[in-house]
Order: C-alpha cells, then structure tokens, then sequence
C-alpha cells in the first residue's frame, strides 16, 4: 500500500514538474516584444474594437 502511494504521488509530481516547465516556456515565449503575430500593433486599434 505504501509503495502505491509513493508511485502516485511521484507520478503526480512527474507530471507537476511538466507542466511547470511548459508553462515557463510559454511564458518565457510570450515575454518577446519583438512579436510579429500579435494581432494587433497598439492600444488604440485594441480600444476600437471593444
């Protein structure tokens, strides 16, 4: 029984580590300010949507 609960609580940390670095990755790829997807280019075309 213990060592059930040790292999899901390492899986679970597995998976925590993985998504913790997919996570830092996407932020560290939305940090770029040189963007050329972005959709739009300023503030002001972002307010004449809304």
């Amino acid at each position: 029984m213990l060592k059930a609960i040790r292999r899901i609580l390492g899986t679970f940390a597995f998976f925590a580590l993985i998504f913790g670095a997919l996570k830092s990755f996407f932020d560290w790829m939305a940090r770029g300010e040189d963007d050329n997807h972005e959709v739009f280019t300023d503030e002001e075309e972002r307010e004449d949507v809304w």
